[in-house]
């Protein structure tokens, strides 16, 4: 997949691949490269941890090692307090970590073969392993890695985590818990499944001199999201724009107890730049949502005084579908027995305008369990969280959580539409790949943020977006809310839908 604005996230053997033909033949030195990346990782450890004076760096054999033995030096040159471990003796190791060991020591860094005492350090950095590692960490590896987790000192990892996958995520065995990552070059495809979403912290990527071509040449299945590639997707108003020119959202949900799901959605497709929104609600559940937001229109549906969807409100429904642009479907919708035939019934004819359709919460429920006379298309975006997901695939929670990457493509093919599988890292299937929203942000596990997202996402459909880049765009801006607001503490999901 080639995107100008994202950045590819690469497997193992593509980022080897990209090492030795930036090394073979852009006629790059292997020891430019770890340079590189040891000053850029320094770096960015001098602006995180400023206060930083004592850091004990552990390193392994390999090529982690040596890039570990380069903080270790320019961390010297500045005037830290700095130790390096070597996990292995130096007469197993070679190559550019072994010269990096005689240059440490030449610029006077202690490079030491004892074990370090790391209660009394300010920052670990871990550079044990890299991404080139699989399997179960052995000895001495192991206990090194129980010692810096066990010490309760914040640790760096240098491009993973130590005992993590890079292409699955998953930990074998022992690993470190790091609280930021400074991966090499690229993300890896890891990072954003399984054991890796907590053991990575936060991440970022270090630039060891990759050229542009290198990077713009790699084919590659997933994509990181940036704010450039954001910024220069989202709509732009026209000057004479209205409120007629921007699209109406029809929001279909709601029921006794869940009046409040279809308004926050309602409200933050309004936020989003929609121009109208109409939330087509339960007639006996109607007052209560209509009074949440003066801005939303509402449509009271005739249910025989159940709270719910009915055959008899659908019917009323479908006999004005024509004004509406784009519809979302399913925010609270309930699961009474009545509801899955009148969300079939609307969601066969708004198939067949042609129009944009997103389906969440229980209207993914019911999809799983229904027979949907014609396919779903292009035009449609399901965004389930895993629990939502594992019914869709009729597979587990665990399933999906432990291969994320493999399950949102999953949800694209069984139903022929585009998916977005929420969580940290949320995944945007579509048809060119997978997207990948760069955020693990806890403070949105909050009742109601996934309707909300789903306002933002129908927002975007509704002014012409497609619905895998109204997806993109509205995930990423999602989060992005999300951690400007919890600077300020707890927040709820009323606060994300009206949040400028």
């Amino acid at each position: 997949m080639k995107k100008q604005g994202v950045i590819p996230v690469v497997s193992a053997e593509q980022m080897r691949a990209l090492d030795q033909a930036t090394i073979e033949q852009d006629g790059v030195p292997s020891m430019v490269l770890m340079e590189r990346a040891g000053q850029g990782a320094a770096n960015a450890i001098l602006a995180r941890y400023p206060h930083a004076k004592r850091v004990a760096i552990v390193c392994g054999k390999g090529n982690n090692g040596g890039d570990g033995l380069v903080v270790a030096r320019y961390l010297n040159e500045v005037g830290l307090e700095v130790h390096a471990q070597l996990a292995f003796p130096e007469s197993e190791m070679k190559g550019d970590a072994l010269q990096q060991v005689q240059i440490a020591r030449a610029y006077g860094v202690p490079v030491l073969e004892s074990p370090l005492d790391y209660v009394n350090s300010d920052l670990i950095v871990d550079a044990l392993l890299g991404t080139g590692a699989t399997g179960t960490p052995r000895e001495p590896l192991a206990s090194l890695i129980q010692q810096m987790n066990d010490s309760g000192v914040p640790v760096v990892a240098l491009d993973i985590p130590s005992g993590i996958d890079a292409d699955t995520g998953n930990a074998a065995g022992m690993r470190i818990d790091a609280e930021l990552t400074l991966t090499m070059g690229l993300p890896k495809q890891g990072f954003f499944q399984s054991d890796a979403v907590r053991a990575l912290g936060e991440w970022q990527s270090v630039d060891i001199g990759f050229s542009r071509k290198r990077i713009e040449s790699l084919e590659t299945e997933y994509a990181s999201l940036t704010e450039s590639f954001v910024d220069a997707s989202l709509p732009r108003l026209k000057p004479d724009a209205h409120k007629g020119s921007r699209g109406h959202v029809l929001v279909v949900g709601g029921s006794t107890g869940m009046a409040g799901a279809p308004a926050l959605t309602g409200i933050a497709a309004l936020r989003m730049g929609a121009g109208l929104v109409t939330v087509a609600i339960p007639e006996r559940v109607q007052p209560q949502t209509a009074s949440f937001y003066p801005e939303l229109m509402t449509l009271p549906l005739p249910d025989n005084g159940e709270g719910c969807l009915t055959s008899q409100g659908v019917a009323f429904l479908i006999r004005g579908l024509e004004r509406f642009d784009t519809l979302a479907i399913g925010m609270g919708l309930s699961q009474s027995s009545e509801v899955g035939m009148a969300f079939q019934t609307l969601l066969e004819a708004w198939l067949k305008t042609g129009k944009p359709c997103l389906i969440d919460a229980d209207g993914l429920n019911w999809l799983a369990r229904l027979p949907i006379s014609g396919a779903l298309n292009e035009q449609v975006i399901l965004t389930p969280h895993p629990g939502e997901a594992a019914r869709l695939l009729g597979v587990s929670t665990s399933d999906i959580q432990e291969a994320r990457l493999q399950s949102a493509p999953l949800l694209r093919e069984r139903y022929r539409c585009h998916a977005l599988l929420k969580g940290a890292y949320t995944l945007i299937a579509h048809s060119r790949g997978i997207w990948i929203n760069p955020f693990a942000e806890p403070s949105l596990g909050t009742a109601g943020s996934g309707d909300s997202l789903s306002g933002m996402i129908v927002g975007l459909m509704a002014q012409g977006l497609k619905p895998d880049l109204a997806a993109a765009c509205a995930a990423y801006r999602h989060a992005q809310t999300a951690v400007r607001l919890k600077e300020r503490g707890n927040f709820t999901a009323s606060e994300l839908s009206s949040a400028p």
